[in-house]
C-alpha cells in the first residue's frame, strides 16, 4: 500500500495502523512537515513532491501498490490562501500526477482525502447529500480533486473513496490552527491567551480515530467514488476549548481577543453529520475531545 504525506499528521498515523496489522506500506511525502521519525520502521520512504510528476510516476512504478490513500495537501487555510498558486498546484496538480501515474498501474483501490471545506456556510450537521459549495479557496481544491478521483474510478474500474474530514486534532499536527494554537499559548505558560473569534465551533476528530476511519473505509466502502464524512458529530467552540483547558487544568485562563487573530472568512459551525460512515462501515470515534486534550496539555 501507498500513503501519500504518510510522514504527515493523519498520514503517520494511518502507516501506525497498517503496520500493526501487518500490511506492507510504502509513503510518498516531501518531508517538508512531516518528519521520517514519525514513520514506523520497515516503510519504504519516497522523498518525492507530489507536484514532480516523473518523480511520482517512478514511485508507481517501483512500489506497484495494490491500495493508495492519497492524503498528502497544503490545507491550512491561510497557507492556502497567502499562496494560491502553490496551492492549486498541490492539491489539485499533485493529485492529477498521482491518479496519472495510478493509471499506468491501477491499484484495486484508492482513497482520496477531502475536507468538510467542500461543503455551503451552514450551521446544520451537514450531511453527503448536500450539494458542495465550498466558501474558500482551500475547500475548491479539494472538491476539484474530488471531480478528478470520481473520473478515474469511471476510466479505471478503481474503487475510489472519498473521506471529507472535519477538524483532525491530536499529536503531530504539523499546522497552526486554533487548538494546537491554544494548547501552545497555554504549556508556554501564557498568563493571558491572545485569539481571534471565540464564538466559531468545529467538529474535532482524533487523528488516531482518523486513521481508524480511513481504513475501514478501504476495506469495507461500496464503490462508486461515494463521499464519507469523518468527524463525530458535535461541535466544540474556541470558548469551549479554553474552558475545557482551564477544568483540566484547575484554573481560569484569560483571554485577550486580537484582531490580527481574525479571519477574514470564518464559518460559524461545521460539524458533521456521521450517519453514512457509521452505517457503511460500521465506524465512529472513539476517543473522547477531552481526552485528547488533556493528552495535549499533558
Amino acid at each position: 500500500m501507498l500513503v501519500t504525506g504518510g510522514a504527515g499528521f493523519v498520514g503517520s498515523h494511518l502507516c501506525d495502523r497498517l503496520v500493526a496489522d501487518g500490511v506492507r506500506v510504502s509513503v510518498l511525502d516531501n518531508l517538508s512537515r512531516g518528519k521520517r521519525e514519525w514513520v514506523p520502521e520497515g516503510v519504504t520512504i519516497y522523498e518525492v513532491d507530489v507536484r514532480d510528476g516523473a518523480g511520482v510516476a517512478a514511485v508507481f512504478a517501483d512500489s506497484r501498490p495494490d491500495t493508495v490513500a492519497h492524503l498528502a495537501a497544503l490545507h491550512f487555510i491561510p497557507a492556502v490562501d497567502n499562496a494560491p498558486d502553490l496551492a492549486e498546484a498541490i492539491n489539485v496538480g499533485g493529485t492529477r500526477n498521482v491518479l496519472d501515474a495510478a493509471r499506468a498501474h491501477p491499484p484495486e483501490r484508492l482513497l482520496f482525502a477531502s475536507t468538510a471545506a467542500v461543503y455551503a456556510n451552514l450551521s446544520e450537521p451537514l450531511s453527503e447529500e448536500l450539494a458542495p459549495a465550498p466558501i474558500d479557496l482551500y475547500g475548491r481544491t479539494k472538491l476539484a480533486g474530488e471531480h478528478l478521483v470520481a473520473a478515474f474510478a469511471v476510466d479505471t474500474g478503481t474503487r475510489c473513496i472519498l473521506a471529507r474530514l472535519f477538524n483532525v486534532m491530536g499529536p503531530r499536527e504539523t499546522n497552526p490552527h486554533i487548538l494546537p494554537e491554544i494548547v501552545e499559548q497555554v504549556r508556554g505558560g501564557a498568563l493571558e491567551l491572545e485569539l481571534g473569534n471565540l464564538d466559531p465551533a468545529r467538529d474535532f476528530v482524533d487523528a488516531r480515530d482518523v486513521a481508524d476511519a480511513l481504513l475501514a473505509l478501504l476495506r469495507n466502502a461500496e464503490p462508486g467514488a461515494v463521499p464519507y464524512n469523518v468527524g463525530t458529530g458535535r461541535a466544540v467552540s474556541v470558548a469551549d476549548i479554553v474552558r475545557t483547558c482551564g477544568e483540566i487544568l484547575g484554573r481560569e485562563i484569560p483571554v485577550r481577543q486580537v484582531p490580527g487573530r481574525m479571519r477574514a472568512i470564518e464559518r460559524a459551525v461545521l460539524v458533521a453529520d456521521v450517519t453514512r460512515i457509521s452505517a457503511a462501515v460500521g465506524w465512529e470515534a472513539q476517543r473522547s475531545f477531552r481526552n485528547t486534550l488533556a493528552e495535549l496539555l499533558a
